[in-house]
């Protein structure tokens, strides 16, 4: 007999346990609501424009994701990046490699005493060791982030490291602020800046979604109403919307959803593990790509914007750093990655307002970008990044404990439980169908 087992989301968490799941003979079902698979790693080539819609680099520390990669026959897919960053302030640009410690020492953008704090931060960073392992938290990991990042580095350090380093370094990882995220989370992502070398796909990073989905037996347009249990014991009734809605039942069921939307559709949940779901804050996103009909050859692949000089545009990328066939010869494509006060305040607005506000604040960074362009494309993203606010991550850990004793038959996967990554989201869905695999064991493939 087929164990039916249902999966609710087709983004990269969800893709990996349905493919681990069909490596081990069984047949599950993914619900996705949108017209794609990939979520935030999906991408769309546009009048030959490879376009990211949202994630655009695997960071050389993704190395399960990059091992995928190349067990999906995609080796030659992952290249490597430049990894060149700037950051503007007052329309000046500070350019250096990333993960260079002599160019970023060199740079002129930190004063002489910020530069020593910043050493100064680093040795405590790597002082904490396992601490700052946010996925297996320790009793220090949760003093850690009682305090919120700003609160302190404002007590404690020069206002640069604050506003040049943190502000960035949140903006690019968390699409957030230090001011909604905690002291753990800053130390955890800067004690990594040193050695961070970045890699792409070269055919869009929806590439890899697009590979694993060809297999898999996905339902797209097909947003997940409501799921109850028949019985204590019994299958779960999917209710499906879209324009075939429908009934259908499961033994077991993958949420790789954002945290929030479970309890809205599984209204069952343990009221403590209901309440940790909703608790979990995520900032929006909302991403524009910007094809123009030039060149800009002497740009950074990643630019950092401070915000005391722009209050719309976080990050911008230009992507002809990704690979050569990303974009047509003798054009140009930058993806300018909104701020998170920005995206909050534009998110309902009209398509023409954002692309306005974004092309205003372009200009003044590269003159006259705007006569340039060929299209805009924008992309919203209302679960942008989960922000590791201060307390978060102790009850995380509580809720996947819980999880682990409280609920049969029922499984999670996707960063609303750790923090937003590819790949964190890729190792969660692993981990989702290794624990349906060990509890209802390997399945024989059907002869067809």
């Amino acid at each position: 007999m087929n164990t039916r087992i249902a999966i609710i989301g087709a983004g990269i968490a969800g893709l990996a346990a349905a493919y681990r799941l069909t490596e081990a003979g069984y047949q599950p079902v993914i619900f996705e609501k949108e017209v794609f698979v990939g979520g935030r790693m999906s991408s769309k080539n546009l009048d030959g424009f490879i376009v990211d819609k949202a994630a655009y680099t695997i960071p050389a520390t993704h190395k399960n994701l990059r091992r995928f990669c190349k067990e999906m026959g995609m080796k030659r897919s992952l290249v490597p990046t430049p990894g060149t960053y700037s950051t503007f302030s007052a329309g000046k640009e500070y350019k250096i490699n990333i993960g260079s410690s002599t160019q970023f020492f060199k740079s002129e953008l930190f004063s002489a005493k910020s530069k020593r704090e910043i050493i100064k931060l680093f040795l405590y960073a790597r002082s904490l060791g396992k601490s700052l392992n946010l996925a297996k938290p320790r009793k220090k990991s949760f003093k850690l982030e009682e305090q919120s990042a700003a609160e302190y580095l404002s007590n404690n350090y020069d206002k640069q490291i604050l506003e040049y380093l943190a502000y960035p370094l949140f903006c690019e990882m968390y699409l957030g602020t230090p001011e909604n995220n905690s002291k753990l989370a800053f130390l955890a992502a800067f004690k990594t800046l040193h050695r961070l070398k970045i890699f792409t796909l070269e055919q869009g990073m929806g590439s890899l979604p697009e590979r694993m989905a060809r297999t898999l037996d996905i339902r797209l347009q097909t947003p997940v109403i409501e799921i109850n249990r028949t019985a204590p014991q019994g299958p779960f009734e999917i209710q499906t919307g879209g324009e075939n809605p429908e009934k259908h039942l499961f033994e077991a069921v993958v949420f790789a959803v954002p945290s929030p939307i479970v309890p809205k559709i599984y209204t069952d949940l343990p009221e403590a593990l209901k309440e940790c779901f909703l608790a979990t804050s995520y900032a929006p996103s909302i991403v524009i790509s910007l094809a123009v009909d030039r060149q800009y050859p002497d740009t950074s692949l990643i630019n950092s914007l401070l915000r005391k000089d722009c209050r719309v545009l976080g990050n911008i990328i230009f992507d002809r750093h990704k690979g050569p066939h990303r974009v047509p010869e003798g054009k140009g494509l930058a993806t300018a990655i909104l701020c998170e006060q920005a995206s909050r305040n534009l998110f309902h607005e009209p398509d023409d307002v954002v692309i306005s506000e974004v092309l205003k604040e372009m200009d003044f960074l590269f003159p006259g970008f705007s006569g340039r362009l060929i299209f805009p494309k924008v992309y919203r993203w209302k679960y942008g990044a989960v922000q590791p606010r201060a307390g978060l991550i102790y009850k995380q850990d509580l809720a996947r404990k819980a999880l682990k004793d409280e609920l049969d038959d029922l499984y999670f996967a996707g960063d609303g439980l750790y923090w937003s990554g590819l790949e964190i989201s890729f190792n969660t869905g692993i981990e989702a169908a290794k624990q349906v695999i060990k509890k209802m064991g390997k399945r024989k493939r059907s002869k067809s």
